[in-house]
């Protein structure tokens, strides 16, 4: 994996070390990170499935953020649709997170208005120690389903009558997780985007053209103005970019 940006004397384009590249900036300021794929043409999926866009490089990126993460936050759209799991790390990937002076074990947030979440799925139910999942929510979610999920997950009220994404950065802040990973789904991402929450977004660009069909990473409410970007960083692996972008902005919201 190569270097395009930034380039460093002699103009030449090295190879670099991925965690190194993903690290700087990253582990003494903390934030929310937030991490998609897309096609060239703006694709977010390919067959319905984030993974039918994914590149050998964009797995090794994929890998080193949430080595270099506290926790990993995604919504239970994705969650579901991607099959997610606890995080297992393997003991070279341990080794490298304390390294850099994290914990060994990466726990998952879900975020969920309906709670619509089987209890009984690994998420929950083979989390390792140390790292329950978490279930970020409302007040206003079912309460039989919160009473199966608190038997497996801490659920977390971040709300009233929706899931206020401020609430849930800082809920999770309050555990002590300052490095957060955002997965998406599209309606997450803008949702936090939209309210200035973003502190960086690392964008995998894979060589293909989804074609007609799939939406963007961003779903939702039009917002009332755009949010900008600065590129920090941009890495290149077989064709496929991997752009680091940081937020002009942060903290200005820009959703209705």
């Amino acid at each position: 994996m190569r270097a395009l940006l930034p380039v460093p004397a002699g103009g030449t384009h090295p190879e670099v070390d991925v965690h190194a590249h993903y690290a700087t900036d990253w582990l003494d300021r903390g934030g929310l990170r937030v991490n998609f794929v897309t096609a060239v043409d703006g694709a977010v999926s390919a067959a319905g499935l984030s993974r039918g866009l994914q590149t050998p490089g964009d797995n090794t990126v994929f890998a080193a953020l949430r080595d270099l993460a506290d926790v990993v936050h995604v919504g239970s759209g994705t969650a579901v649709a991607e099959g997610y799991g606890p995080v297992r790390l393997s003991a070279r990937r341990q080794a490298v997170r304390r390294s850099f002076g994290l914990a060994e074990v990466l726990p998952v947030a879900v975020q969920s208005r309906s709670l619509q979440l089987d209890p009984q799925a690994e998420l929950f139910t083979a989390a390792e120690p140390g790292a329950r999942t978490i279930v970020l929510t409302c007040a206003a979610a079912d309460p039989g389903r919160r009473q199966a999920l608190e038997a497996v997950a801490d659920v977390v009220d971040c709300g009233d009558e929706t899931v206020d994404p401020a609430l849930a950065r800082r809920a999770l802040e309050d555990r002590g997780y300052s490095r957060i990973l955002s997965e998406g789904g599209p309606s997450v991402f803008a949702d936090l985007a939209g309210h200035g929450l973003v502190d960086e977004l690392c964008l995998s660009i894979s060589p293909t053209l989804g074609g007609p069909g799939p939406g963007r990473i961003t779903a939702g409410a039009e917002w009332t103005s755009a949010v900008p970007l600065t590129l920090a960083g941009l890495l290149e692996d077989d064709g496929a970019l991997f752009c680091r972008y940081r937020t002009v902005e942060r903290g200005r919201p820009v959703s209705r």
